[in-house]
């Protein structure tokens, strides 16, 4: 298993890979906040996931075992020196295997190799376990904001890491 960038060929993967992580978490899981199944229902619309598959300022990361995504990773262009880490999704099932720290170095590597400099991520400040595993990750705290998530204030802690260039 190896992190790697997401192609349209694996559409379907990714819509059932969605599918699952709601069926496995839900809606009262950390990382869906404001979520519900017709918002799940659309991210995992082949529509949508093409649109992402398809824009220049978006790439999606996956971990993929016997032709099933098992972890997903997805990052957006701020500005040229900045990336921001949209999320980290493993399946339930799945975790304590790795497969988040794969997909945080690839897209690391990723960003690194087109010249980012920065890498940005927010995550819900009530969800220790991501800010914990981003601080190992050997991103620092630089804030707090509130999010609106498909109508839910979301409180949300920030946090950013250098990209050094090699």
């Amino acid at each position: 298993m190896e992190a790697s960038k997401a192609t349209l060929a694996d559409v379907r993967k990714l819509r059932t890979f969605f599918l699952q992580a709601w069926r496995e978490t839900g809606p009262g899981s950390l990382g869906f906040t404001g979520a519900t199944e017709a918002t799940i229902n659309q991210i995992a619309s082949e529509e949508f996931l093409k649109d992402r598959l398809t824009n220049p300022n978006v790439n999606i990361y996956t971990v993929q075992d016997h032709g099933s995504v098992l972890g997903f990773a997805a990052t957006r262009r701020i500005d040229e020196d900045t990336v921001e880490l949209s999320g980290i999704i493993v399946l339930d099932s799945a975790t304590g295997k790795g497969i988040g720290t794969q997909l945080f170095e690839k897209v690391l590597y990723s960003a690194r190799e087109v010249g980012f400099h920065k890498i940005v991520v927010k995550t819900e400040i009530v969800n220790r376990r991501a800010i914990a595993f981003y601080k190992k990750m050997g991103l620092e705290e630089v804030g707090k904001t509130t999010e609106n998530v498909e109508g839910t204030s979301v409180d949300v802690v920030v946090l950013e890491k250098a990209i050094e260039q090699v």
